[in-house]
């Protein structure tokens, strides 16, 4: 196929003021189309999509976590509004392309690429700031040149784009996606709190898997390489005055509150057993009252004993150092 495909950038979005503007600023210099799903969010998203020409702005209404109605909602907007030929690129808005990536025979590849094709890219964890980052050697498939096919979805942890069984897999080396999550630990943190939560109501993975898994004492750094970043990942976008460095941090995220919900809705002892309680959840409620945040408790919360803490800890423990060998694939 010679004609050249468009690309269409499809981001869910949920109070990301954080990160947005700068996500939209680089998004824009290569997107054609750029579909955000706003869903519900109280901070400034609206009003920064509302900048950028290329933003085609759509309400996601749902009060649920539900990454498969939100893919599914994402991509048939962009089949629907953008019938041509067209690369789909799967990017949170904490995702953001690196500055040299348009310049890379990966980048041209990636263009020639057929239909049905899946595209993977790396994605370095920006590490505490843009000077470091984390590599890893598995690629991330975040792109796929659109053929129609179905979305085989998941509600959390849902590969973001159609995977049929008979897409080749494209692997573009040369082409980084940098993932800002961990420039806000705070941020990321709160956000595991808030999946270990969702996972324990939708029983989607056990106790002992969730706590592995969403640890906020998590060393960051075994998981990959820690390096230097290259330069040439920001310089090209700093040359046109975007601010790639920049974070912000708070004492409390929208995770935090979405979390006291659901200790309102299920009561917050049947999540006694998680690795949760190192925050101060009593303060945090305390907060969302002061700010009039509705459907929080209204009672006091109170951390599980520092015995049952104790136990879950060491249970989680020996899950960790056996869990290579498959021992406790049941639990």
């Amino acid at each position: 196929m010679n004609q050249v495909p468009k690309i269409v950038v499809i981001t869910p979005v949920k109070n990301e003021a954080w990160i947005l503007d700068k996500f939209l600023a680089v998004t824009s210099q290569f997107a054609d189309f750029i579909i955000v799903a706003d869903q519900n969010s109280t901070d400034e998203s609206v009003n920064i999509c509302k900048l950028y020409p290329k933003v085609i702005l759509i309400q996601n209404t749902s009060n649920q976590y539900d990454e498969a109605e939100r893919q599914i909602l994402l991509i048939q907007k962009a089949r629907d509004l953008i019938p041509e030929h067209k690369i789909l690129l799967a990017l949170d808005a904490d995702e953001i392309l690196a500055a040299n990536a348009m310049h890379t025979l990966g980048w041209q590849t990636m263009l020639k690429a057929n239909p049905g094709t899946v595209l993977c890219f790396e994605k370095p964890d920006l590490y505490l700031t843009t000077n470091h980052c984390i590599r890893y050697n598995v690629p991330w498939p975040i792109g796929y040149v659109d053929d129609g096919a179905e979305h085989k979805v998941k509600k959390i942890h849902s590969i973001r784009i159609p995977r049929p069984d008979y897409a080749p897999i494209l692997h573009i080396n040369d082409v980084k996606i940098l993932h800002y999550g961990l420039t806000r630990m705070s941020g990321q943190i709160s956000k595991l709190r808030f999946y270990t939560v969702v996972e324990n109501t939708l029983k989607t993975s056990s106790l002992l898997s969730r706590r592995s898994r969403y640890t906020p004492q998590s060393d960051w750094i075994t998981h990959g390489r820690l390096e230097a970043s290259p330069n040439n990942w920001f310089f090209g976008w700093e040359e046109l005055g975007i601010d790639m460095s920049t974070t912000l941090h708070q004492k409390y995220y929208w995770y935090d509150f979405e979390v006291l919900r659901y200790f309102d809705k299920y009561g917050y002892n049947r999540f006694w057993l998680e690795d949760i309680w190192s925050f101060d959840w009593e303060s945090c409620r305390s907060f969302a009252i002061s700010n009039k945040i509705e459907n929080v408790p209204n009672s006091k919360i109170s951390p599980p004993p520092k015995f049952l803490q104790l136990i879950v800890f060491c249970l989680t423990k020996v899950y960790n150092i056996f869990k290579v060998y498959n021992i406790f694939k049941w639990w």
